[in-house]
């Protein structure tokens, strides 16, 4: 059985209030051409459909649209609800689609109804356990959706998740391809920090599930959540996140996104590879002095640019002036050195021209230009001169 691995579309998505509509289009595309050319019996999609629990008309159009080309290429589909998507609206959608060969899980269920998802494909009978996004305040409920009794409730999110999974999958036998396909975070992952740099992000076990608590019967467990393509370590069966189809956003910049193709049989460990997605505009970083950041402005062509520049002072209308100047900047900072808060004085002490100055530094961290407290001053005049 061969199975395209994916995540996290985030459909709707902007950047800086431009819409990516015209990306999310051709990459979708690029996805539904891999899916046909490597004779793809299911595609996955594991969370995060949706940027937004109630997307945008647009959002749905490219959805439906996408879904439509994989029924007709007679290839099965399974929608899972992540943390950014309306579990009830999922479940409407599935109402309909489920006889259609697209299948959605909006919430944990037990494993006889519906929890763990059977589909045929040819000959191979392929057995997926579905894992959506478990609110923390919701942890109760979905164990004893998948059958745990009250006293069987657990210390931590991630104890009770790792028992919920176990038993989303105790029923797999070696006569069946075995899946798990689940919207978590496994501690120790790989994120992107604000400024694009890696680090591996153990937030303990109140939401980080530990990846030894994950089951080890799947032959593959396909995760979304985590944006940044990466096999999991640690795990007792083979794991991964597939990451998001897109550079959603700067911390993301230089990530070469990725769909991985699953191919695997009863009984037999799983080969998993990931395919290299080339839709989509990059995310770049100009940092410098102004003259320099201009030099460069060539480098942001066709992408979307955040440009940080390095100056002494607060400079009024030179973010407008980058913008004008590089078109493709969606995100344009000044960087100085930020002047410590004046002290707290009773403001009513204070002159209109100290409580300018006042404001101005607790707004930008620096005390404004002459330029700019000569003009104040020639306003309060005018102000005070006037009948």
């Amino acid at each position: 059985m061969r199975v395209l691995h994916t995540a996290d579309w985030h459909l709707g998505r902007t950047i800086r209030g431009r819409s990516r509509a015209a990306e999310f289009e051709a990459v979708l595309d690029e996805v539904v051409e891999i899916a046909r050319s490597e004779h793809v019996d299911l595609l996955l999609v594991c969370g995060d459909i949706w940027d937004a629990a109630s997307p945008a008309p647009e959002s749905d159009r490219l959805l439906f649209e996408t879904l439509r080309r994989l029924i007709e290429a007679k290839i099965q589909v399974l929608l899972l609800a992540g943390n950014h998507d309306s579990s009830r609206k999922l479940e409407a959608v599935g109402r309909l689609s489920d006889l259609l060969g697209v299948y959605t899980r909006h919430e944990v269920q037990r494993p006889e109804d519906g929890g763990v998802l059977t589909i045929r494909a040819g000959s191979e009978i392929a057995r997926i356990a579905c894992a959506p996004w478990i609110r923390e305040g919701r942890l109760v409920s979905a164990e004893q959706l998948v059958g745990l009794s009250p006293a069987d409730t657990f210390s931590s999110y991630a104890e009770g998740c790792g028992e919920i999974y176990r038993a989303l999958c105790a029923g797999f036998t070696t006569e069946t391809v075995n899946l798990m396909a689940g919207h978590l975070f496994v501690a120790g992952s790989l994120v992107p920090g604000l400024d694009g740099s890696e680090r591996r992000l153990d937030i303990g076990l109140t939401y980080g599930v530990p990846p030894e608590m994950l089951p080890g019967s799947p032959q593959y467990i396909a995760l979304g959540h985590v944006h940044r393509p990466q096999e999991i370590a640690g795990a007792a069966a083979p794991a991964a996140y597939a990451g998001s189809l897109l550079q959603l956003d700067f911390g993301e910049r230089g990530q070469q996104k990725v769909v991985r193709l699953v191919e695997v049989s009863p009984g037999a460990p799983a080969r998993q590879r990931a395919i290299p997605l080339t839709s989509g505009r990059p995310l770049i970083e100009l940092r410098g002095p102004l003259p320099e950041i201009l030099a460069r402005a060539a480098e942001a062509a066709g992408s979307y640019a955040r440009v940080i520049v390095e100056v002494e002072r607060p400079e009024p209308g030179l973010a407008a002036r980058v913008r004008e100047e590089i078109p493709t900047a969606v995100d344009v900072r000044l960087e100085y050195e930020h002047e410590r808060a004046l002290p707290e004085p009773e403001l009513a002490r204070l002159a209109p021209r100290e409580l300018f100055v006042r404001y101005y530094v607790t707004q930008h961290g620096a005390g404004p230009a002459e330029e700019l407290t000569a003009l104040f001053d020639e306003l309060m005049e005018q102000a005070a001169g006037a009948p």
